[in-house]
């Protein structure tokens, strides 16, 4: 079993860099896979907004990474949600932007390990969300992280710091 640092230095995780702006820093640590990294580009390019707003997904999705990144205040059940559904896939949480679902878990607390992209709106109406909650219980599982491997419940004080909820 390998620490986060030892599989990144290994390249079966990745430190997913993240463009801020100079008065920011780095208070949260984002990881990927490198498979979501291929998916990616084949994904957000490709992808509009069912919203109607001005972002793209691409660039919902740096806002988002870049504020997870930089410690902004996250806003459960909006930016950043357990996902409960079953007891195998305990510990799955997403973060959320207008159009993409990010999936993962976090490892350590302020590290999140993301697996998986989804595109906001088929995610909803073909309910793929217990897919994507198997699949990334299955990277997990097929890591070799050490143990433990994520911080169990849906606790949001247990795995992000600086969050509040919606008013």
């Amino acid at each position: 079993m390998a620490t986060l640092l030892e599989l990144i230095k290994q390249g079966s995780v990745l430190r997913w860099e993240v463009d801020l702006n100079p008065r920011q820093q780095v208070e949260r640590v984002l990881l990927l896979l490198p498979r979501l990294a291929q998916r990616l580009d084949e994904v957000l390019p490709t992808a509009g907004s069912t919203w109607k707003i001005d972002e793209t997904p691409a660039q919902q999705l740096d806002a988002l990474t870049a504020s997870f990144v930089a410690g902004e205040p996250l806003v459960i059940g909006r930016q950043v949600k357990y996902l409960d559904w079953h007891k195998r896939a305990q510990g799955v949480w997403y973060l959320k932007a207008a159009d993409i679902r990010l999936f993962g878990w976090f490892p350590r607390r302020d590290h999140f390990l993301a697996t998986s992209i989804g595109i906001a709106e088929q995610v909803k109406q073909i309910r793929l969300y217990h897919g994507f909650g198997t699949e990334v219980a299955y990277c997990r599982d097929q890591l070799s992280l050490e143990e433990p491997k994520y911080i169990p419940g849906d606790d949001p004080n247990a795995v992000v710091s600086n969050f509040n909820y919606p008013s």
